[in-house]
């Protein structure tokens, strides 16, 4: 019996078939690849104009020795001073006691008000729709009151004379002393009890709703799965609910970081515009120094630092938009 031979393809019978390589976008194709380049950049001159032009003038104001005076009655004495200024604020110790008193307030009302707003957001996926829609309103309310305005409410509400605050106290026991009671007396009280409370309250719409709205992402199958399991209520929100909202929970406590570690116009206004040294934070220590002592080289070294302080957290936020973005 004569062996039957496959067909196939020698290397004598010719050149082996190759993989074509890929062309070169041209014409319409090349024109698409750089279309969203050529629509950015509106945007990204804008934004350079906007942000580039202050802030090439903040950091050039920071290596000068500007004051109202020298600035108003002889400009001819304006001149670069290098890191001096540099050198005064940050080797001043009120400095430093500043940003210290800032990163503490700032970790409360984070801490404080992510765990309420969490607290207010599962309460409101068990209520039934008029209460949330009544909730929610009341918060957007809230929400729309400027910082100084709820600094003002606040001041009325803890007034050593007719507040509202010395009045609950002295109701649930607190004694009679209670209704003069000074709660601004002691600057840390002052501080990171009423000022943490209006700023607390400030934040949380924001918090709530977005945490709401996250909240309802969450697949009811995970949740029906963890109850048929045996988990209880706070089992599934432990390890169902929080690790499904934990990229929202992220970026919102980063959020609030760096929007609490401005704070100014609730501590400005809860003490009438004259805060005491005990309630200087960051934004009211640049005001003081920029506006009230007009130091305004001062002032820019100030603001180039509170940047640099918030820029490992701005550095985490960007990276976990990026990661997000990434997962999605």
């Amino acid at each position: 019996m004569s062996a039957t031979v496959t067909d196939r393809p020698s290397s004598s019978d010719g050149p082996q078939a190759t993989t074509p390589k890929p062309r070169k976008a041209r014409g319409a194709n090349a024109r698409e690849t750089y279309i969203p380049y050529l629509l950015i950049i509106p945007a990204a001159l804008v934004m350079v104009g906007v942000l580039g032009y202050p802030l090439y003038n903040l950091i050039d104001l920071a290596f000068k020795n500007v004051n109202s005076y020298v600035l108003l009655s002889m400009p001819t004495m304006v001149k670069y001073i290098g890191f001096d200024g540099f050198t005064t604020v940050l080797g001043s110790g009120e400095f430093w006691q500043v940003v210290w008193r800032t990163v503490i307030f700032t970790a409360e009302v984070v801490v404080a008000s992510m765990a309420i707003s969490l607290a207010m957001a599962a309460l409101l996926q068990r209520v039934s729709s008029w209460v949330k829609v009544t909730v929610v309103t009341v918060l957007m309310f809230v929400w729309a009151i400027p910082a100084i305005v709820t600094g003002t409410v606040f001041r009325w509400i803890f007034a050593n004379t007719g507040g509202v605050a010395d009045y609950i106290v002295y109701l649930f026991g607190g004694g009679r002393k209670w209704l003069n009671h000074d709660w601004f007396a002691n600057q840390s009280t002052g501080l990171y009890f009423v000022c943490a409370v209006a700023v607390v309250w400030g934040a949380l719409p924001f918090l709530v709703i977005g945490l709401n709205a996250a909240m309802t992402q969450v697949p009811k199958e995970l949740i029906e799965a963890s109850k048929i399991d045996g988990a209880s209520p706070w089992q599934s929100f432990r390890h169902v609910t929080i690790p499904v909202i934990r990229p929202f929970l992220i970026l919102s406590a980063a959020l609030s970081f760096i929007w609490d570690f401005q704070c100014f116009g609730q501590i400005w206004s809860l003490r009438q515009n004259s805060p005491e040294p005990g309630y200087r934070v960051m934004g009211i220590y640049l005001y003081m120094q920029g506006f009230a002592s007009s130091h305004y080289s001062r002032s820019s070294v100030i603001s180039i630092s509170m940047i640099l302080l918030m820029l490992a957290v701005l550095v985490f936020y960007i990276r976990q938009v990026i990661k997000i973005g990434e997962q999605d």
